[in-house]
């Protein structure tokens, strides 16, 4: 008796449904992933261009202080010069530094924002600052 074998006439592949609920799941995880970058970006621009010379004025009022056990309330060029402020503007506000980024280039979308760094004084020195201001808020970084 001769057996004969029938093959089964089923197509191999995906249905409809399953392709778009995979397109609707790799939709889901770039409207989180996007955003999530975007800010990685703008966190790594501000750190490699603003708090060098960030941390450059601070060190300078720090100096400043430990010397004259007082807080400079102005010689903003004097406390900036040997930082790079191409990125932003310095200012001396109530003995807080206060940067406000200038737009253009690299930091574009972050022009006009503001960092405001604030000494922590204990036992007559600086122990800390305190990053305070939008920028510092919109990028999570207070």
């Amino acid at each position: 008796m001769i057996r004969m074998l029938r093959k089964e006439n089923r197509e191999k592949g995906f249905t409809l449904i399953e392709l778009m609920i995979v397109v609707a799941i790799i939709g889901i995880l770039a409207a989180v992933a996007i955003p999530a970058y975007m800010t990685y970006i703008q966190k790594s621009k501000l750190v490699s261009l603003v708090f060098p010379g960030l941390h450059a004025i601070e060190t300078n009022i720090g100096l400043r202080y430990a010397t004259q056990n007082t807080m400079p309330t102005n010689g903003m060029t004097t406390l900036a010069a040997d930082s790079d402020t191409a990125y932003f503007t310095p200012t001396l506000t109530g003995g807080a530094l206060e940067i406000v980024i200038v737009g253009g280039g690299e930091l574009d979308r972050l022009n006009g924002q503001t960092i405001r760094a604030t000494p922590v004084v204990a036992a007559g020195k600086i122990t800390e600052w305190t990053i305070t201001g939008t920028l510092a808020t919109n990028l999570g970084i207070d």
